[in-house]
């Protein structure tokens, strides 16, 4: 019995401290597995790792990526390089606003006109001294096509803050040079309007080119056929606003007609102009109508021949052609003005063989300026 009691109590000591030893074990085992398993799902990088970065939306900007330093690739390393991004492109500092443009130097403006005519031993340069002016300027102003001939009327825009020491001479032009056989066909339009579309379709099939003095009114009463007038490449001048007798005119009324006429270009065919010529209503002046024109800065321009179809009786077509055509010996028809009117039917009927005659005789029929300047 008491032999019994001695093993069980013998196996009791043995076993616990085998227990105890097996716990250990086990515990040791436990944290060796626990590192070993850890650091092997810690050394593989999660499913998220290597999916593509949400793009930020289309109104942020990504911000620039630090710059990389050797021997420690960054994330912006690691993307393609077959589509860079925004930010891969974009430049390390803010660029540079480009410098405001700088305004021209203000032209000076016209403070006055004078008429005068180019006399011997003058040029451009002596003119534009005198006149107060500059030489491009006198050229650009009288649709001058180079250096004024001697006998050459012109308006001289004098410019603020020079002094001028010419004085205003009145003029009226009546003819050009007669250097070249070129002739001014030109067409005065106060009245009718009706045989005006029918004269323009004959001048685009002949390729002639015409100087029409418009008035105010008219313009206004036929907008369309004043812009078609001047798509057509012709010549527009000053022919009053409506019309009067200048010389029953108070300065301030002469004034105004010429400014209304100008101002009706403008609303009518912006762009446009109707300077610097001005022919006054039936021929009528005296010395101070010419002045107060120039003045406005308008050459007043008269005629060589007058083909009398807004005189007397209604003209006939062949009437017209023997008029325009063999009145004026060749050298007198050198650099002349003929004068027709819109208003007349006969003179569109006749127009295809006026030109037609012209052409026969070796004449060219020009704009006004054309033959001032030939």
């Amino acid at each position: 019995m008491n032999d019994e009691r001695e093993r069980m109590a013998s196996a009791r000591s043995t076993s616990v401290p085998l227990i105890l030893l097996t716990l250990l074990a086990g515990v040791a085992l436990g944290w060796l597995l626990h590192d070993l398993f850890d650091g092997a799902f810690s050394a593989a990088p999660p499913p998220t790792a290597i999916a593509a970065p949400t793009p930020p939306p289309a109104s942020v900007v990504p911000p620039t990526p630090p710059l990389a330093t050797a021997g420690a690739p960054t994330a912006s390393a690691a993307r393609p390089t077959s589509a860079p991004t925004a930010s891969a492109v974009r430049p390390t500092s803010a660029p540079t606003e480009p410098p405001a443009p700088t305004e021209p130097p203000a032209t000076p403006a016209i403070a006055g006109y004078a008429g005068h005519m180019v006399a011997e031993g003058e040029t451009l340069e002596s003119i534009a001294a005198a006149g107060g002016s500059a030489p491009d300027l006198i050229v650009r102003y009288n649709l001058l096509p180079g250096a004024p001939p001697v006998g050459r009327a012109l308006i001289v825009p004098q410019l603020e803050g020079r002094a001028p020491v010419i004085e205003s001479q009145p003029l009226l032009v009546r003819r050009g040079p007669a250097r070249r056989p070129w002739v001014a066909l030109t067409l005065d339009a106060g009245a009718s309007a009706e045989p005006v579309a029918g004269m323009l379709e004959t001048l685009r099939t002949y390729g002639v080119k015409l100087t029409f003095f418009l008035t105010g009114k008219w313009m206004r009463d036929n907008p369309a056929l004043t812009r078609q007038i001047v798509a057509d490449g012709h010549e527009l001048a000053n022919h009053s606003f409506n019309h009067p007798d200048m010389r029953n005119l108070s300065a301030e009324a002469i004034d105004s007609e010429l400014a209304d006429t100008e101002a009706i270009v403008q609303e009518t065919a912006p762009g446009a102009s109707i300077r610097p010529f001005f022919r006054p209503p039936y021929g009528a002046y005296d010395e101070r109508v010419l002045r107060l024109v120039e003045a406005q800065g308008y050459l007043p321009v008269y005629w060589t021949l007058d083909s009398l179809d807004s005189v007397g009786e209604p003209k006939t077509p062949e009437f017209l052609i023997e008029r325009v055509t063999g009145t004026l010996a060749p050298e007198q028809l050198r650099g002349a003005i003929i004068l027709a009117h819109c208003g007349s039917q006969p003179t569109a009927d006749a127009l295809p063989r006026i030109l037609d005659r012209f052409a026969e005789l070796g004449f060219e029929v020009k704009k006004l300026s054309e033959v001032l300047g030939g």
